[in-house]
């Protein structure tokens, strides 16, 4: 719900411009691993690139489908790994096709849970706050700001709203509701097909066909010290 509000504000805002970025981060403290379906000690399988960082990516695989823009490449910039093989922290980078990109740093630490998103596009950008895991006034802030590019080439902010998102139903109540509705509207259809009604069926799916993609080929380039990885097989219509 508190995504959804904030990808169709950008969407549907006429001036935001065209997005070229997203920049995400989840620093997890170590006390909350559980709200990610972690237990403590971490084991190796419990990296923050397939925990923490799915969330990054999904987020924003559904944000450019939505612009006609699939992953091309992905690579691990940095990473560090803690005492039982598993990776703690991790800088990441993914490139979009239509020159988009999506930045992000995800890691397990001993401090406050941070958690942020922000989309860059040329005349504004737009911030959003615990994105993932609810804060606990029940709250998400999310912030658009416009910008103007001075004569040295940097980006001014001029001015910008704050908005404050209730959370809504929890993430695991709405996950539910939306497979009832998809999987009666399937029925309804008589099966997969091409139409307006089972669009968000095959949007859904292709995203989660998209992210799993992404994050195989960021383990490999891991495996394969930073490696700019290619990914294979997304095409324009976001099918295989």
């Amino acid at each position: 719900y508190r995504v959804q509000r904030f990808m169709n504000r950008v969407l549907q805002d006429e001036h935001f411009g065209r997005v070229t970025e997203v920049d995400a981060s989840i620093q997890l403290n170590c006390d909350d691993v559980e709200k990610v379906g972690v237990k403590l000690p971490l084991r190796k399988q419990d990296g923050c690139i397939r925990v923490l960082g799915r969330f990054c990516v999904l987020v924003s695989t559904l944000f450019f489908n939505r612009l006609g823009s699939f992953a091309e490449s992905a690579r691990v910039k940095s990473s560090k790994v803690g005492q039982n093989g598993e990776i703690i922290a991790a800088e990441c980078n993914v490139k979009f096709t239509k020159d988009r990109q999506l930045n992000f740093y995800v890691a397990y630490i001993h401090s406050a849970t941070r958690q942020s998103i922000e989309l860059k596009a040329t005349a504004r950008y737009a911030t959003m706050n615990d994105f993932v895991i609810e804060h606990p006034d029940g709250l998400a802030t999310y912030r658009v700001y416009d910008r103007i590019a001075s004569d040295d080439g940097k980006n001014n902010v001029t001015s910008g709203d704050s908005i404050d998102v209730a959370m809504g139903m929890g993430q695991e109540r709405v996950l539910w509701r939306n497979f009832v509705r998809l999987s009666h509207e399937l029925d309804t259809q008589g099966g997969w097909n091409d139409s307006e009604t089972t669009a968000e069926c095959r949007e859904l799916t292709n995203v989660s066909i998209q992210t799993k993609k992404i994050l195989i080929a960021l383990m490999e380039s891991y495996e394969k010290g930073g490696s700019e990885i290619p990914i294979d097989g997304l095409v324009e219509n976001g099918n295989k």
